[in-house]
């Protein structure tokens, strides 16, 4: 409800400052918001008529939207001025914020957003509860708090309760606090879970709701939603968790900013309500709605448990939460952790197991799982299931903050070296730290690495075939960020040719594009370090760039002679073959490195490609087949074998 209502005012402020008319594609393809499929609820049918759109409508659009974040860094309005005269569309798909343009005034762009409902077409019941609503609160005078609990879907339906929320869920304890602290001031509680209005008016008598306001029992659920995010607005400041449209939302319909805890509590008084957190966990997991809302609060405690060095404690209240019955499948994989940190290794790689086998599990935290799994083995002394455990979980998100943490102890500690599973230049990497990775990370970084991580993304950079996520690609065709990194290691290796970041920037001129400078820069490292196979891999790449590709597969022979045993260079002198057009060759050298691999999705994915293209759908499903068993949670390998099943059919 908030995303679509902040995204409804984008478009009217959009459409008025750049004259032009905007379109609502309410329920699109996939969503997952059953209250919301019936606009007539809310919106009346001219207003319906006038500006909603259908999904095939939408679909067909010509040409297709451009999304609006392409001219977010633009200096001046020209090119968007420009994209609509001639009749191109622009699409909005981000609600939690005001686009706000390089040229425009931020302030200005806030203080209008207020009147900008009444630009919308309401349904009759929900115009008139608006009225009500505004008498309501004139009538109470004074300086009204309302706070947002959010709770609701992500504790109770699939498949959002399987994620932690830590943005988006703050424990009763802080909001208690705040209003201890602001007693003289009215308060109203909204909230998406009944049973958190009713505990925190049944504590606070002075708070009230929305049923204190106005009465909405002949409304339908999605009417009550907007309704108590319009009531919200009207009060004279919102405290609110970190993400929340909902509050959001409610916040620009007045005008004002939101509050978030950390803004309106001290430190000293944030601490002491968690330390009330703790005390109602130790009471244990029945103080809570329900098992689940215990283990999204236990998210929040743990992580100060764990800075505290409380990890026992945690531990402790994770197994209680655990053995009360909660479902989420993130809490072995937190339960884990915490076993990782207590050193407890078996405990730990049971859980990360169980947490690994829940087809519930979020893709991210999966992927966490898999790296938590590779540093927990590595303990274990298992280390060809550590290597192959992180590098099933590297090529899918390299960049990932659990990723570039774990990855680079175990590179430190000599657990993943470079070889066979995975060709890298260990020397260029451990010049390249990143800071201190403070979001979305679910491991602590001071709890594995004394000192910075490594930036793995010049691994992926390597071997752009491999990566699943779309942030490598990204970071291929964002020069400036291969300009920084190249400029980085010029530092150290001071234009003296060699192996190592001499020779990665011979690459990364390569990768933006300035092949004659890198193929002098690379035969100069060729000719410092001739025996080194990661200076010939990037010739023979740089080469086949060029076009040379007799030139290029006498490089990938020499990387073979090297390191006969490297699935990557097999993949390499395939690569080259197929540029070639000979499809027959690189098929012949695509097998054999699949032969070799068991840890890279994405390389038996390019042999099923190269079947397809041949006309070998069996081959392709074999090949894709071997895919989802190194990736069994990624739906994409499966997907396509479906397709060419069906095509066979």
């Amino acid at each position: 409800m908030g995303a679509r209502l902040l995204m409804m005012l984008n478009a009217i402020r959009l459409a008025e400052d750049y004259d032009t008319d905007f379109r609502i594609n309410w329920f699109p393809r996939g969503a997952m918001a059953p209250k919301l499929d019936t606009p007539t609820d809310l919106f009346t049918p001219a207003f319906i008529d006038r500006h909603f759109m259908d999904n095939d409508t939408f679909e067909a659009l010509t040409p297709a939207p451009t999304p609006i974040w392409v001219f977010l860094k633009d200096d001046r309005p020209d090119r968007l001025q420009a994209h609509l005269a001639s009749g191109g569309h622009v699409v909005l798909d981000e609600g939690f914020e005001i686009v706000e343009f390089a040229w425009e005034d931020g302030e200005d762009l806030r203080g209008r957003f207020r009147g900008f409902i009444s630009r919308i077409g309401f349904n009759p019941v929900v115009e008139g509860h608006i009225a009500e609503i505004e008498k309501a609160m004139s009538r109470n005078g004074g300086r009204t708090i309302a706070y947002h609990i959010r709770r609701g879907d992500i504790l109770n339906e699939d498949p959002w309760k399987h994620k932690e929320w830590p943005a988006k869920i703050e424990p009763d304890e802080l909001y208690s606090a705040h209003l201890e602290k602001n007693k003289g001031a009215g308060a109203l509680v909204f909230s998406d879970q009944p049973e958190s209005i009713a505990r925190f008016t049944k504590a606070h008598p002075q708070v009230g709701s929305i049923e204190d306001l106005v009465d909405l029992s002949g409304c339908k659920p999605v009417q009550r939603d907007f309704l108590e995010l319009f009531a919200m607005s009207r009060a004279s400041e919102i405290v609110a968790p970190p993400i929340s449209a909902f509050s959001r939302a409610a916040a620009r319909l007045s005008g004002q900013e939101r509050k978030c805890f950390h803004e309106v509590m001290t430190v000293a008084e944030r601490d002491l309500a968690y330390e009330r957190v703790y005390d109602r966990f130790v009471k244990g997991p029945g103080e809570f709605i329900t098992p689940s809302e215990a283990a999204h609060v236990f998210v929040k405690l743990a992580r100060r448990l764990q800075e505290a060095g409380r990890e026992q404690e945690a531990w402790t209240i994770g197994q209680a939460i655990l053995d009360a019955g909660a479902d989420n499948a993130f809490m072995p994989l937190f339960h884990a952790i915490n076993g990782m940190y207590l050193s407890k290794w078996d405990e730990a790689l049971r859980y990360i197991d169980i947490a690994l086998s829940d087809p519930h599990q979020w893709q991210e935290n999966y992927i966490t799982g898999l790296a938590v799994r590779a540093h927990v083995l590595g303990a274990l002394g298992r280390r060809k299931g550590a290597r192959q455990s992180f590098l099933q979980a590297f090529w899918q998100k390299p960049m990932l903050p659990d990723i570039t943490v774990i990855g680079t102890f175990m590179i430190k500690r000599g657990r993943l070296r470079p070889g066979a599973t995975l060709p890298f230049d260990r020397d260029t990497l451990l010049v390249l730290p990143v800071r201190y990775l403070q979001t979305n990370i679910v491991v602590q970084q001071s709890r594995i690495l004394r000192r910075r991580a490594s930036d793995l993304s010049s691994i992926a950079i390597e071997w752009p075939w491999f990566a699943m996520d779309g942030k490598t690609d990204r970071l291929l065709n964002a020069p400036r960020e291969l300009e920084r990194m190249r400029d980085r290691l010029a530092a150290h290796h001071g234009g003296t040719p060699g192996a190592g970041p001499y020779s990665y920037c011979a690459l990364l001129e390569a990768r933006m594009g300035r092949l004659k400078e890198a193929l002098e820069m690379n035969t100069k490292a060729v000719e410092a370090a001739p025996e080194d196979a990661m200076v010939r891999k990037r010739q023979a790449e740089i080469l086949l760039m060029t076009g040379d590709h007799a030139a290029a597969l006498s490089e990938a022979e020499i990387c073979r002679a090297i390191a006969p045993d490297h699935a990557f260079w097999h993949f390499l002198t395939g690569l080259i073959h197929r540029a070639a057009g000979d499809a027959a060759q690189a098929r012949t050298w695509f097998e054999a490195a699949c032969a070799m691999d068991a840890s890279t999705a994405e390389l038996h994915a390019q042999l099923a490609d190269l079947c397809r293209e041949m006309g070998d759908e069996e081959g392709a499903v074999a090949a894709l087949d071997r895919a989802a068993e190194i990736a069994p949670n990624q739906q994409r390998y499966r997907n396509r074998r479906e397709r060419l099943l069906k095509k066979q059919a």
